[in-house]
């Protein structure tokens, strides 16, 4: 089926872009209830472990599904035409591998492959409601509102007692710091993951806003919030997300503008005098033993190292790793009384000991497709440069997390696959396009 069509305007200057007319999404134009299921499915994602589950499935297990249902029986002819996308073949021959590696290991569990295939078809079932650009902009809405109540959520439950515990002179007294902080809160989800959510708000809005949006202040007061809130957790990761996913956008957009520079240094000033002392000394990344303990990743990062030769070429299996080799070579510790094996907080070393260079290659070329799915002069569009700040926070995510198959990354390629197949098929965002639009400002 053609994807595209191109119309050449009597007025179009010669050498100019033309205006693309594109088919398929037009024959089944994005409803009102596809543009809420996209907002309100990344809205309640961080409350996951909050609401009660239902026959022991949780609440975003049964929203995916929902999702997949509606795909399937009002969308079959673009979930035909989407399903085949080079990003989700890439994710199909990375499940493949992965179960036959899995199958010729010992104690084989095939747990973290089931949990990536239903990442999988969520992402799937993502791309196929995101066809136009108001679906586009209704998920990236909901990337902010996500943000929104979690800083917001953060802000009341933590920055009084982190301001009133004072400095902290290392990274152990830190920690401490942050235990006190968020154990009387009540929030029952990863810590660092709820940082990371701010992270993401904070980048969609921030890129949103510098191409020129009409609620271009608004959004910048929004993403100064969100990045604020995102260090409250005292996550490293974060940080680290925060500072290169805005670096990234910055460079794609290219900005040379005084008044831009002047905003990010006025940013990083406020952050600087509003974030807690206490953050800063967590900050901090050390290999040495204090009191006989490493810090938790360094003695990670240092235990996968000295054991590389060993799953290097074809991996332990995943279910090895959890119930035998993990025990055996010196991933183990006690939590609570129980020995237990903990996982290697980087998804590209975790799948590496799990299933060896040809895993990890298989899983590169999911990252690689994706990149290639964000459209050539990507900075020309808001909602385009937003997705390139998804894209960053989300790969280096990989490198803070072992969780691979985690439902944010399934909302992520969902948009940024969607948005590739149906917003811009070419691969290019037009200047014409671009002005024929509604009008856009830059700093």
């Amino acid at each position: 089926m053609i994807d595209r069509a191109i119309r050449w305007d009597s007025k179009t200057p010669v050498g100019e872009v033309p205006v693309e007319v594109r088919y398929g999404s037009p024959r089944s134009p994005v409803s009102s209830v596809e543009q809420v299921l996209i907002f309100a499915t990344i809205v309640i994602l961080p409350l996951q472990n909050h609401i009660p589950s239902v026959a022991g499935m949780s609440v975003t297990f049964l929203l995916f599904g929902a999702l997949a249902a509606y795909v399937i029986v009002n969308r079959p002819r673009i979930l035909g035409q989407t399903w085949l996308h080079p990003s989700f073949i890439a994710t199909y021959t990375f499940i493949g591998v992965s179960i036959l590696l899995e199958f010729s290991s010992p104690l084989s569990s095939y747990e973290a492959i089931v949990r990536f295939t239903q990442m999988t078809g969520g992402a799937v079932c993502v791309a196929v409601l995101c066809r136009d650009r108001s679906a586009l902009t209704a998920g990236l809405y909901g990337y902010i509102a996500a943000a929104l109540w979690v800083s917001l959520y953060l802000f009341l439950t933590s920055y009084g007692v982190i301001q009133q515990m004072g400095a902290a002179a290392n990274f152990q007294q830190a920690t401490h710091v942050r235990e006190a902080a968020f154990s009387e809160s009540g929030l029952q989800a990863n810590i660092n993951s709820l940082a990371f959510v701010c992270t993401q708000g904070a980048v969609v809005a921030f890129a949103m806003a510098i191409v020129g949006s009409s609620k271009r202040f608004l959004l910048l007061g929004i993403a100064t919030f969100c990045l604020i809130a995102a260090f409250l957790p005292m996550s490293r990761g974060a940080a680290v997300i925060s500072l290169v996913s805005f670096a990234a956008v910055l460079y794609t957009c290219g900005i040379k503008h005084g008044k831009v520079m002047v905003f990010v240094a006025i940013l990083g000033l406020g952050i600087y005098v509003i974030v807690p002392d206490a953050v800063w000394s967590r900050m901090a990344f050390s290999t040495e033993s204090r009191d006989g303990k490493m810090e938790g990743r360094a003695w990670i990062y240092t235990t996968a190292l000295n054991r590389l030769p060993e799953y290097f070429v074809a991996g332990v299996g995943a279910g090895n790793y959890y119930n035998k080799w993990g025990f055996e070579k010196g991933f183990a510790r006690e939590f609570q009384g129980v020995s237990v094996v903990y996982g290697a907080h980087n998804s590209l070393l975790q799948i590496t000991i799990f299933w060896g260079i040809l895993g990890l290659l298989m899983f590169l070329s999911i990252i690689w497709c994706t990149y290639r799915s964000v459209p050539v002069h990507c900075a020309r569009d808001e909602l385009s440069l937003a997705l390139v700040g998804i894209l960053v926070s989300l790969s280096l995510w990989l490198l803070m997390s072992h969780g691979f198959s985690d439902k944010w990354f399934a909302c992520g390629l969902g948009l940024l696959v969607g948005a590739r197949r149906w917003i811009w098929p070419s691969g290019i965002v037009s200047a014409v396009e671009v002005n024929q639009g509604p009008s856009r400002h830059r700093f």
